[in-house]
């Protein structure tokens, strides 16, 4: 899946030869494309799979990094052209959102766009679709509740 240009959460497929399950597929990943050094993240979670639409599981793997001035941040220029972090609660709010309604094979659903502006205001970051799709469910479930608005998420994500 080609996401080059768009805003993505670390991630890749699973070396076989090197990743014994998706905790080590998300750390090893992490390490390539940002620098994350596997040492600094205690992973709290791994949560169920999401299916695009062409079929393939995207498996969330949610760490938490205690000590963030520790993370010297190594973009891979082949991969990331740059790093920046958002506030989560933000996947939960309805400013800076907009939905757009899609159909797929009959379906209807929401697709999320949320609107990020560095702190320094001269950059817009455009988080949607599915990485929108996986914050709002990280969001939902370290803050214990629902998002302002009506998420509406494709079956196929389930």
């Amino acid at each position: 899946m080609d996401v080059t240009g768009e805003v993505a959460l670390p991630g890749g497929k699973r070396d076989e030869e090197e990743d014994p399950d998706d905790i080590a597929t998300a750390l090893r990943e992490a390490r390539e494309e940002i620098g994350l050094d596997p040492s600094l993240v205690t992973i709290v979670s791994v949560l169920e799979p999401f299916v695009t639409k062409i079929g393939m599981p995207v498996v969330p793997v949610i760490g938490f990094l205690a000590d963030k001035k520790a993370f010297k941040q190594l973009p891979n220029p082949a991969e990331v052209e740059e790093i920046f972090d958002v506030p989560l609660e933000m996947f939960l709010k309805d400013k800076n959102r907009r939905a757009e309604e899609r159909e797929y094979e009959g379906e209807r659903y929401l697709l999320h766009y949320f609107d990020y502006y560095s702190e320094d205001k001269e950059r817009n970051f455009m988080i949607w679709a599915l990485t929108a799709g996986i914050l709002i469910r990280v969001a939902s479930i370290v803050y214990q509740r629902s998002p302002e608005f009506q998420e509406r998420k494709p079956s196929f994500w389930n």
